[in-house]
């Protein structure tokens, strides 16, 4: 069984619609593990709130509590080491390298669209990801 870890483009993506939607609605619907960290959580409901007020933030955070998909709401020590490494490594925003410290401790594929700051992690092969376009 394949364990996945969401960043927030992923659920964003899923959330409006978006291309890609489609394939990060089948990892949805297997019998896998999903997980995504309350810190990715949080930049859903941030960008939904700068579109359209923090009631709509709030409404999604809502959306996404009742999803296939578990939070982690703590950040264990193990995730703050690796999340660190990627950090200190390579120039990508705190929430992505919380991500990646997930998919590093859980052994799980990261699902992403954000090329522009993950690609580099993608060449070193230290994680496995999932790019849904």
């Amino acid at each position: 069984m394949i364990t996945y870890i969401f960043d927030a483009c992923a659920l964003i993506a899923f959330l409006n619609d978006e291309e890609g939607s489609d394939s990060i609605e089948r990892i949805l619907l297997q019998e896998n593990h999903r997980f995504i960290s309350i810190i990715n959580v949080y930049e859903v409901c941030y960008d939904a709130a700068k579109r359209a007020g923090v009631d709509e933030g709030i409404k999604i955070f809502e959306e996404i509590k009742s999803m296939p998909i578990e939070i982690v709401y703590e950040i264990s020590k193990r995730i703050i080491e690796k999340a660190l490494h990627f950090k200190t490594k390579y120039r990508i925003s705190l929430a992505d390298s919380i991500a990646l410290g997930l998919t590093k401790v859980k052994d799980a594929v990261l699902v992403t669209c954000d090329h522009h700051e993950l690609d580099c992690i993608d060449d070193s092969k230290e994680i496995e990801f999932y790019w849904f376009r």
